[in-house]
C-alpha cells in the first residue's frame, strides 16, 4: 500500500480538526471546499489555486487505500464521472475512542517509504523514457468514458507487456509506493494494486 505513517499521522490530525471546526459551528453536510481554506490555515493540507485539489487527491488516496475511515466525519458519493467524488463532512460521535486505537495499533497496510520523495521523483523522471517506448494502442477503438479516463491516467486500457511489468515489480520494489507507481506507468493506482495483488 502506498500510505506512510506520516500520512497516517496527517489523516488522524485532519479528521481532528474538521471535528472541532464542525463543532463550532454546529453544522454537518460541508463540502471539502468549505473545509480547504481552514485545513490550508492550520497547515494540515497544502496550498493550491484549485480550492483544495491536494485535499481531495489525500482523501482519494485514503479511499484507494481502504483507510478513509481515518477521517470518520467524510462521507463520498460518486459524481456523473465515476473518477470524480463528491466529499461531505458530518460530526461523529465518541471521536477519542477511535483515534486512541488507531494511533497505537496502526494498519498493517502502513509502510515508511524506502526512499525519500525526492529521490523517488528522480527515479521516475530517469524511467519515464523507459515507459514512454511502451507499446500504445490505436485511440480510434476506445469509447468516450474510456478516453475521458486516458486523461487522466495516459496508459489506462493499454495491453499489459512483460516490459511493462518488470517496470512496474521493480519501481515498487523501489519505492515501496503503489501511488508512485502508476504516476510512473501512468495508469490507475488501483489497477497497479491488482497486478501487484497486493
Amino acid at each position: 500500500m502506498n500510505i506512510t505513517h506520516e500520512e497516517f499521522q496527517r489523516a488522524i490530525r485532519i479528521s481532528k480538526a474538521i471535528q472541532a471546526h464542525l463543532e463550532d459551528i454546529n453544522k454537518d453536510g460541508l463540502r471539502s471546499t468549505d473545509l480547504y481554506p481552514i485545513l490550508a490555515r492550520k497547515k494540515l493540507i497544502e496550498k493550491d489555486k484549485s480550492n483544495g485539489i491536494h485535499f481531495r487527491r489525500f482523501l482519494r488516496k485514503l479511499k484507494d487505500n481502504d483507510l478513509l475511515k481515518l477521517i470518520p466525519q467524510c462521507k463520498f458519493q460518486y459524481d456523473k464521472n465515476p473518477n470524480f467524488l463528491q466529499w461531505h463532512f458530518y460530526r461523529v460521535k465518541e471521536m477519542s475512542g477511535n483515534f486512541s486505537k488507531l494511533e497505537t495499533t496502526p494498519s498493517k497496510k502502513i509502510i515508511t517509504p524506502i526512499i525519500s520523495e525526492d529521490e523517488i521523483n528522480d527515479l521516475i523522471n530517469q524511467a519515464k523514457p523507459h515507459v514512454e517506448k511502451l507499446p500504445k494502442k490505436d485511440e480510434s477503438d476506445f469509447t468516450l468514458p474510456q478516453l475521458e479516463t486516458k486523461e487522466l491516467y495516459k496508459r489506462a486500457y493499454e495491453t499489459w507487456t512483460t516490459r511493462e511489468i518488470e517496470i512496474m515489480e521493480r519501481a515498487y520494489a523501489k519505492f515501496g509506493r503503489i501511488d508512485k507507481v502508476a504516476e510512473l506507468l501512468e495508469r490507475q493506482p488501483s489497477v497497479i494494486k491488482n497486478r501487484l495483488k497486493l
